[in-house]
Order: C-alpha cells, then structure tokens, then sequence
C-alpha cells in the first residue's frame, strides 16, 4: 500500500481495523509518499497526523493481494496557533 500526497514531517499510523493495535508507526515521514508492505490482506485504520493539519483518517480500508494507492488529502488547521 503506497500513500501519495503526504506533507513532508507527517507521521503515519496503521491501526488494525477497529483496534488499536499498531501494525506500523512512522513519525515525521521525511517525503510525500510511505509504503506500508504486509503480507497478509487485512481491513485497517490509517491515520495521517501532522503539526498544523485536521487529522486525517481512513477507516476500515481493505487490503488486497495487489500494491493500491492512496491519496491522502492533508487540510490545514486554520484554528491552530503556534
């Protein structure tokens, strides 16, 4: 699973669906895009957090058995003050 459009420094978090149980955790992803690789496909929570920015979330997505794409779609908070 590839996630495209991240804003740089954003951390990633893989939940497995409807849990809290961490399959990956990536803190200040350095680039616009992060591979998560599993074995096998499973229903997940994914969770895009970053300084600045609304949360953004995906839940229960469903893994297949081939690489997919997703398009994460980061909005600036404009109540947040640093």
């Amino acid at each position: 699973l590839t996630l495209n459009g991240l804003v740089s420094g954003s951390d990633v978090v893989i939940l497995k669906a409807g849990t809290s149980i961490e399959l990956a955790n990536a803190d200040a992803v350095g680039s616009t895009t992060y591979a998560y690789t599993y074995e096998v496909p499973e229903a997940i929570d994914v969770c895009v957090y970053k300084r600045g920015y609304i949360p953004f979330s995906i839940r229960n997505y469903s893994l297949g058995s081939t690489n997919a794409g997703l398009l994460i779609a980061q909005v600036a908070d404009r109540n947040y003050l640093e």
